[in-house]
């Protein structure tokens, strides 16, 4: 017995699985010759499940699910696998084709071997006076989760117009300009953004209530650009950056904000100028040593402080015999000190520690490459930097070793450790993970000097390398001139700001609590939103 052939534009990632999956259903189809499979679905007859086929697997393989009175009309027929809707290629009488949607799964419990991921199949069937019958499988599908990229909170409507939504994570937006992420030492459920505009602020997200707030606004640094966040190393206080230059060298550059009672951030929080210079594009925190490291985009410098004299000097205590102590927290009076200059003045660059403290990166933003610089465990400071990935004023798209790798405008990065590095006994244990916010995508550089791309830029019939896809992180996923990272080591999840699409995206193994608003494959490659920007073009 045979069928027509089955029409199915989605692009070449599913072309070679669907001439696989058909080509599966016709055998299957030739060897009951009992069955009229072109029969039409019947409603005074029930629909029932006997079974499906694989019993396992992951988003976008294929299963075919058998039974009796399908009909052979895909569109009054639904497929649900664990809650989620999945796309039906085609439907006969005794059974349907269909590819598993992402997270199908209702269930999750630890088990001996790992986490056993379950959900329910289901099938309704709507006839054409609305009258629906519904079957469910006797067993449960058991889904393997993947690492994929998912929506974590925000939306654009069609005008931008959505304006700034506090709340629960299901209704929550605004997240619309360029900014930086960090998560609470103390608090490690709470992630706050610094937004890099003269009216921006500081937002909280809870991740453990997964609602987001409004923290601390720009009014509290003088309405100035806010560029990034640190905290001592203690954690009793949160560092921001502010970029300015409206006092000349005396313009704030870092701001030492104390916690509450509670340890919590807010409006009444206790907050002074630590530092000030002009220009000053993100501050950091050694880990091990506690020194202070802030720069500034007049010279390319790079400054260190040491926190412990300010807290001395402004503690109110005073020693017998000495002058009290007072704290300007100007260059003039040794506050601070010049370490040294990068090879581009007047431009910005991020500071990103290394866990040990053994080095440093200073991401240069606007001229698209990576310095490193090596800590001196003698002195305590950063030595001269030098280049390791990106070449200087060189735009593109390429994934290689050192200057021949091509970024597009760099921005936040995050060091996480890498399991396989761990195990060889490597010295260096971490990869580098940053935001290439022209070129749409995340990616990583390892301590070899490699640089390759992690997730975004999905493959594409309408040429765009942005959008708002969910799912697989290089055959699915998209994103949108992002800016901040931060990993979340608990939950093996990083968290990406995707400030032109609106959102805080998420990239981790498959979760319950992880949203995925991926395009159906049966809507075909189709454009994802663009926002109306255009590609970035220097």
């Amino acid at each position: 017995m045979k069928f027509k052939s089955i029409t199915y534009t989605v692009g070449k990632f599913f072309c070679g699985a669907c001439l696989m999956l058909v080509a599966g259903l016709v055998a299957s189809c030739s060897d009951d010759d009992k069955i009229d499979v072109n029969t039409p679905y019947d409603p005074s007859q029930p629909v029932v499940i006997t079974g499906f086929t694989p019993e396992s697997g992951g988003y976008q393989e294929q299963i075919i699910v058998k039974g009796q009175n399908f009909g052979n009309d895909k569109s009054i027929v639904g497929l649900t696998i664990g809650g989620k809707k999945a796309v039906i290629v085609s439907v006969l009488a005794d059974k349907l084709y269909a590819y598993i949607p992402a997270s199908a799964f209702s269930k999750e419990e630890e088990t001996p071997d790992g986490k056993l991921c379950t959900g329910e199949i289901e099938l309704t069937i709507t006839d054409k006076d609305g009258n629906a019958r519904t079957a469910k499988a006797q067993k449960l599908f058991k889904y393997t989760p993947k690492k994929v990229v998912g929506t974590l909170c925000g939306y654009q409507n069609e005008n931008d117009s959505q304006g700034e939504v506090w709340g629960s994570f299901d209704i929550a937006a605004g997240f619309s300009a360029e900014g930086c992420m960090a998560f609470d030492p103390l608090f490690p459920d709470r992630l706050y953004i610094a937004y890099d505009r003269g009216d921006g602020f500081i937002a909280m997200l809870d991740l453990e209530n997964r609602v987001v707030s409004r923290m601390m606004s720009a009014t509290k640094f003088q309405s100035k650009r806010l560029r990034n966040i640190a905290f001592s190393l203690d954690g009793k206080y949160m560092l921001v950056s502010t970029d300015r230059d409206d006092q000349g060298l005396k313009s704030p550059s870092v701001w030492i904000v104390s916690r509450r009672g509670d340890g919590s951030f807010d409006e009444g929080s206790q907050c002074q100028p630590l530092v000030s210079y002009k220009q000053c594009n993100g501050v950091a925190v050694h880990p091990k040593n506690g020194e202070v490291y802030f720069n500034s985009y007049e010279n390319g410098q790079l400054f260190r402080m040491e926190l412990e004299d300010y807290l001395a000097a402004t503690s109110g205590e005073t020693v017998e015999g000495e002058e009290p102590k007072v704290w300007t927290g100007y260059l003039e009076d040794g506050a601070f000190r010049e370490l040294f200059k990068i090879m581009d003045p007047s431009y910005e660059f991020q500071i990103t520690i290394h866990p040990t403290g053994d080095y440093a990166y200073l991401t240069v933003i606007n001229r698209h490459y990576i310095l490193r610089t090596d800590y001196d465990w003698n002195k305590k400071e950063f030595t001269t930097p030098y280049i390791v990935a990106g070449s200087n004023g060189q735009t593109g798209w390429e994934d290689a070793v050192g200057g021949n790798a091509r970024v597009d405008r760099p921005y936040q990065g995050v060091f996480v450790k890498n399991p396989k590095y761990v195990e060889e006994g490597r010295s260096d244990e971490y990869d580098y993970y940053f935001c290439d916010n022209k070129n749409f995508c995340v990616r990583y550089l390892t301590p070899d000097g490699l640089v390759r791309t992690y997730a975004g830029r999905a493959p594409s019939t309408n040429g765009n390398i942005w959008g708002t896809e969910d799912g697989d992180l290089r055959q699915q996923a998209r994103f949108r001139d992002v800016s901040g990272i931060a990993y979340d080591e608990k939950r093996d999840r990083f968290y990406v700001l995707d400030n032109n699409n609106r959102r805080v995206r998420t990239i981790g193994m498959e979760s319950s609590d992880m949203i995925t608003v991926n395009p159906t494959p049966d809507e075909g490659d189709s454009p994802s939103e663009d926002n109306g920007g255009e590609e970035n073009q220097e």
